[in-house]
């Protein structure tokens, strides 16, 4: 008799084992599915809502910058993307933009939903316990509720903001990255444009109805679907008391009659800025709904300026410099600006300077405001040149980051040194703020001690003899808070290339040199040792 066939006994008994080992673990993980893909789903509504409020940093290192960085772009892909957004957008682009620029103004002027619209309260008080100022050299840390302001606990409404800027020849490589940065937050936006620059050189005028710049900026909602842009040019023909810092002040009065055309109140936030400033957009919501103690309704005016502790790009995304910060913009609630707060605390032309100046030491907070009668219940109010000035009455704002050995974050951008053509940067130095006479004459990196720092960024060289250095890799490296703009996939690497052909090519073309074998530099340098 021939016995059936069986399995061998071990095989049999490993087989049940296994079988039994995952049976429960299989079960387990069907009973987790539903709760994953609910935490997934919630997740993706979240993201629609608001953003992260903890940036990913690291700590960056110390050294100077590596040499010879490898940077690389698939320059096709670009040139497809914009030529595919052009056509849908039926758009002109200015002139000398670029493949880089063409690609963020495209990105820019896109319509889109803004993303952290809806508000929502846990979110907000995260937000706000980041930044902090200094109060009696202790960190003084914001909340997102005011117990006096809100005793029934109630969600505060967020604030509007209103910016205003001056306009001149900015690059729209600043311009774009500022509209992408504050994209749907600004209640209006306000610039005025001069036919002269400071030193009272002729300029055309650039932003007129009709022509393509105009059109990119206040025709397309560039800066939000529901922000309001109002644009004025300043023409003065006259002699002008005090100067070129006099008739831009002048210049800048009328961004306050703007934002009274706009609507401002008492209880409305003016941010006034140069056109290649900004603050960051997680401070901009911060400004919107935390307990600032210069944004409450009982200010009475001593001390209501915000300051933002601004990190500054030198000419090119790649070119962060990481010692030092740029202290502006410049923040203050509506009741204590000239023209919107009450008349009755408006300074006049004896209490400042000259006419449309900074008011005088009798009339600041840096000398506890001596001149100003002791029976006023409130403090004088700020005309843009105590906005832009240090008068005393501020407080810097930082963002608690851990990359930094005191904590000490920015809350802003400077888009510094921005340029189509080097025919436009040379023309800049000559006949703004202190003139350059014969920048036309001389290589870029000798113009100015930043342009030798962007110069040596760009063409990759030494910064040991610059007073400042940039960051030593990359910036997809850096994992601190960066523009919106530079998120961008390929943008930064591209904008850093074109600079590069621009720079050498001007090289190429002048005679090579840096700042520091220039007579003048040479001189500073002598006057610092003795």
């Amino acid at each position: 008799m021939i016995s059936p066939t069986l399995s061998p006994p071990s095989r049999r008994f490993s087989t049940v084992a296994v079988l039994r080992i995952l049976l429960p673990i299989a079960i387990f993980l069907c009973s987790l599915l539903p709760i994953l893909l609910h935490n997934e789903t919630a997740a993706l509504h979240r993201h629609d809502e608001w953003h992260d409020p903890r940036p990913n940093i690291r700590r960056q290192s110390k050294q100077t910058r590596v040499k010879s960085i490898r940077y690389h772009l698939n320059e096709t892909e670009l040139l497809l993307d914009i030529h595919s957004k052009q056509s849908s957008l039926n758009l002109t682009f200015p002139p000398n933009i670029g493949t880089a620029g063409k690609s963020l103004l495209l990105h820019a002027l896109t319509p889109r939903p803004v993303p952290d619209s809806l508000l929502n309260p846990a979110y907000e008080a995260e937000r706000c316990a980041k930044y902090f100022s200094f109060e009696n050299n202790t960190k003084a840390f914001l909340s997102y509720h005011n117990a006096t302001q809100h005793p029934n606990n109630e969600r505060p409404p967020r604030r509007r903001l209103f910016l205003g800027s001056l306009l001149a020849d900015d690059s729209w490589h600043a311009l774009a990255a500022v509209a992408m940065e504050t994209y749907g937050i600004y209640a209006v936006v306000a610039f005025v444009e001069s036919n002269r620059t400071q030193t009272g050189s002729p300029r055309p005028l650039r932003f007129l109805q009709g022509t393509t710049e105009y059109d990119l900026l206040m025709e397309r909602r560039i800066f939000g679907p529901s922000t309001r842009v109002l644009l004025d040019q300043f023409s003065y023909e006259g002699e002008v008391d005090g100067g070129g810092l006099i008739r831009e002040h002048r210049q800048r009065a009328k961004i306050i009659e703007l934002w009274k055309r706009g609507g401002m109140t008492v209880r409305d936030v003016g941010i006034l800025t140069d056109a290649d400033e900004t603050p960051s957009r997680d401070f901009l919501r911060a400004l919107q709904t935390c307990d600032f103690p210069e944004l409450r309704d009982e200010q009475n005016c001593f001390a209501p300026k915000i300051v933002v502790a601004s990190n500054v790009f030198e000419g090119s995304p790649e070119c962060m410099t990481v010692t030092r910060k740029w202290m502006h913009p410049d923040v203050i609630l509506g009741k204590c600006i000239e023209g919107i707060g009450e008349k009755e605390f408006q300074l006049n032309v004896s209490q400042r300077q000259r006419a449309y100046a900074w008011r005088k030491d009798d009339y600041s907070a840096k000398y506890l405001y001596r001149g100003w009668p002791k029976e006023k219940k409130q403090f004088p109010l700020w005309n843009p040149a105590d906005f832009r000035r240090d008068t005393g009455g501020y407080e810097i704002y930082y963002e608690d980051v851990d990359y930094l050995p005191f904590r000490m974050g920015h809350t802003g951008f400077h888009f510094h040194n921005y340029f189509e053509t080097t025919h436009q940067l040379r023309t800049k130095y000559r006949t703004y703020g202190h003139p350059v006479k014969t920048a036309d004459e001389l290589a870029v990196a000798q113009i100015h001690p930043d342009l030798d720092l962007m110069t040596d960024c760009v063409l990759d060289r030494s910064p040991e003899k610059n007073k400042h250095s940039t960051l030593s890799t990359t910036l997809a490296e850096f994992e601190g808070r960066i523009p919106v703009a530079y998120e961008l996939n390929g943008y930064s690497v591209a904008r850093h290339l074109e600079l590069r052909r621009i720079l050498t090519e001007d090289e190429r073309l002048r005679k090579n040199g840096t700042w520091h074998e220039t007579a003048k530099a040479k001189e500073s340098e002598a006057k610092s040792t003795t």
